[in-house]
């Protein structure tokens, strides 16, 4: 055969050759390693890779000896292969999105508000972030505001004895507040993260009765939701008992 073609054209399609070769083995080799729905994404790759590899093919015969047939079926595959290209890009993104991003909690979602407990400080700065994202608004029952700072939709109780805040025993006056911002705000979300504060300064059963009265009205009455952050390890088994019988945990 004579080539046709300048060399360094021979010399693109002979690396393009390869480069597809390449691909087209590496994700033949996962075929049927991974669940239904990612090895679905591989197969679909392995066929559309193998016409790329050889419309290359036929590509390369061109090079040598210029056939009509070859240049239509060069033709095919390019179109086939960019449709696949394409295909496997949307594919993939949906796959990851339905699969591998998790959703937010259900208390974040307006139709799923309800009434939540965390038995853990550590994902309260979590639980913000989702809030900071979802935008709609949030009071935070709290014993550290400054945590809060910086987002719009969130508004803050400083529950404190010094002036300026509402004292941890005044459980009525810090009801009102919370009642009010959710008639103001239909659908927000109310954190308490200072339990445990509230405990120093009351006994279980009246901070446990604050937190049920609260919930009937933020939950049922209004239609909006309510999160609280407990430290179970202060509490003994009747008393978590109690809390997962009237708030769901996350």
């Amino acid at each position: 055969m004579e080539l046709i073609v300048p060399i360094y054209v021979l010399i693109i399609d002979i690396i393009l050759f390869l480069a597809i070769g390449y691909v087209f083995l590496f994700m033949f080799r996962r075929l049927n390693r991974y669940n239904s729905y990612l090895n679905t994404l591989v197969k679909y790759s392995v066929i559309f890779l193998g016409v790329a590899e050889l419309g290359r093919v036929a590509d390369l015969i061109d090079d040598f000896c210029c056939t009509e047939p070859a240049g239509y079926f060069q033709l095919f595959a390019y179109s086939v292969s960019i449709v696949g290209v394409i295909y496997a890009v949307v594919y993939y993104i949906l796959l990851v999105e339905r699969h591998y991003i998790p959703s937010p909690p259900s208390f974040v979602r307006r139709s799923s508000l309800g009434a939540h407990v965390v038995f853990s400080r550590n994902r309260l700065l979590d639980v913000i972030e989702l809030l900071k994202s979802s935008g709609f608004p949030a009071l935070a029952v709290t014993r550290s505001p400054g945590m809060y700072e910086g987002f719009e939709n969130v508004s803050t109780v400083w529950v404190t004895q010094v002036l300026g805040g509402i004292n941890p025993t005044s459980l009525h006056v810090l009801q009102d507040v919370i009642i009010r911002f959710i008639r103001d705000n239909p659908g927000a979300v109310v954190l308490i993260d200072c339990f445990e504060y509230l405990l120093l300064y009351n006994d279980f059963r009246t901070v446990f009765k604050f937190l049920t009265n609260l919930k009937d009205q933020v939950v049922l009455q209004h239609g909006s939701g309510i999160v609280i952050f407990v430290d179970d390890s202060i509490l003994n088994e009747r008393e978590k008992a109690l809390i997962l019988k009237e708030f769901e945990p996350l």
